[in-house]
């Protein structure tokens, strides 16, 4: 699943006016590959969890861009900005769409929802 996140969170995380990731179910096969800085959640602007799970973020230990993210015992998922492929399909959702800044239009054919989804 491909998905944008309009929260503020994830705006402060990313520096930019939203963030779009893929994400694996806990069974699908996923695999950190070299080093990572690993943080949890609430060590971010009080951030502990998502939909009640702890999440850790793993950062890039030169550079400190996002890897990756656990949500521990739900999904795991990857910016796809670290995926250089032009041809990734579309987000097929956009969540906390509130937050939403004026400037970024609606993904077309995408499912909106207002707050967080699952």
């Amino acid at each position: 699943m491909i998905a944008a996140c309009h929260c503020d969170f994830g705006q402060k995380r990313t520096g930019s006016v939203f963030q779009v990731a893929a994400y694996f179910g806990p069974d699908e096969p996923f695999e950190i590959v070299g080093e990572t800085r690993a943080c949890n959640g609430m060590e971010m602007d009080g951030v502990p969890s998502v939909r009640g799970a702890p999440v850790t973020y793993h950062f890039c230990p030169t550079c400190d861009s996002t890897r990756c993210w656990d949500e521990q015992g739900s999904r795991r998922a990857v910016p796809v900005g670290n995926v250089v492929d032009p041809n990734l399909p579309a987000p097929t959702m956009e969540v906390h769409t509130a937050d939403r800044h004026q400037c970024v239009p609606a993904i077309p054919g995408a499912q909106q929802f207002p707050a967080e989804f699952g």
